[in-house]
């Protein structure tokens, strides 16, 4: 068993097939016993991503709906969702002093580094950050997390 923080790049994995998805999959699969987080923040981005799919012709409305369906369901049931709080957002805010975040991002890793910052003090195993975007895994690494990109998994 281990601890996995996701960010929305790795969460729209479980939901839409792209490269990476084996991983997420696995990550996911309830036989695994891990411990997965997610931001609050992801229960947005994750609608707003799938529903681009729309828009880019790549699913229909009712693949969308029952997507969302799909994801909103694990959300009370196989994810841990970290708040977003006052104290994350000011954290965001200061990560985008020291380095190029959208705000989204900022947010994310901000909620990956405080679970971090939590499990250290239990002095239990920190999570490995789990995102497919390379600059935020950069950054993520930067900020003295463990990453994992799920697109260097086919």
């Amino acid at each position: 068993m281990a601890s996995y923080f996701l960010d929305t790049s790795a969460i729209v994995k479980r939901y839409v097939p792209e490269q990476g998805q084996s991983l997420i999959t696995t990550l996911c699969d309830p036989t695994q016993d891990h411990q997965l987080y997610i931001s609050q923040a992801a229960l947005v981005e994750v609608v707003a991503a799938i529903c681009r799919r729309v828009h880019d012709r790549s699913i229909t409305v009712s693949d969308r709906d029952r997507l969302i369906d799909a994801f909103r369901s694990d959300s009370q049931k196989a994810y841990s969702i970290q708040v977003v709080t006052t104290t994350i957002y000011t954290s965001a805010g200061n990560l985008c002093r020291s380095h190029r975040l959208r705000a989204y991002d900022a947010v994310q890793l901000a909620c990956a580094l405080r679970l971090r910052d939590k499990a250290l003090l239990r002095q239990g195993p920190a999570p490995i950050f789990v995102c497919a975007d390379n600059n935020l895994t950069t950054i993520a690494t930067v900020e003295g997390l463990s990453v994992e990109n799920p697109n260097n998994y086919p």
